[in-house]
């Protein structure tokens, strides 16, 4: 009875194996790929600083404002030391960065901050208006914190006082 009772067991003696289990190195790759992976980037449409904003924000003196396309509606404006964008109904102020090339009126090619690096750019010699304004082909780049492309645009830069 009991030789019975050990053979009809032993068919389930391979079924405690289961399914190949990880090492332990190969576990914690896995957890450090999955805690690496980025969040998905997300687009930033900036909207038009208003004068309610600068107002409010003191955004005065010689400054270059970056509109994109053929809109009026500064989405940029640099000074030397800073640069302002206005996102989810929010004005965004980003540090001038020192080292960056010199652009019109002192204001720079790179400015940083919390969550964004601005990028600009100006391409030729600009185009001198009746209201003391220079006007250029502006591009701006905006990236996230990790370094992605989250807006993109080519349109007017006005600088002046």
């Amino acid at each position: 009875m009991r030789i019975a009772a050990c053979l009809a067991l032993l068919p389930l003696a391979g079924c405690g194996e289961g399914p190949p289990t990880l090492s332990d190195e190969e576990a914690i790759a896995a957890v450090e790929a999955a805690n690496g992976a980025l969040p998905p980037a997300e687009e930033v449409v900036p909207e038009a600083i208003l004068y309610p904003d600068i107002e409010r924000n003191e955004i005065y003196g010689a400054a270059c404002s970056y509109a994109p396309g053929t809109s009026l509606g500064a989405r940029v404006i640099a000074r030397p030391v800073d640069a302002f964008m206005k996102i989810d109904g929010d004005i965004v102020r980003l540090a001038a960065d020192p080292g960056a090339s010199e652009l019109p009126l002192g204001t720079r090619s790179l400015y940083t901050g919390r969550a964004y690096t601005l990028n600009l750019s100006i391409a030729g010699e600009g185009e001198e208006t009746m209201s003391e304004t220079t006007l250029y082909e502006g591009t701006i780049t905006l990236r996230d914190m990790h370094g992605r492309v989250v807006y993109t645009g080519t349109g007017t830069a006005s600088c002046g006082v």
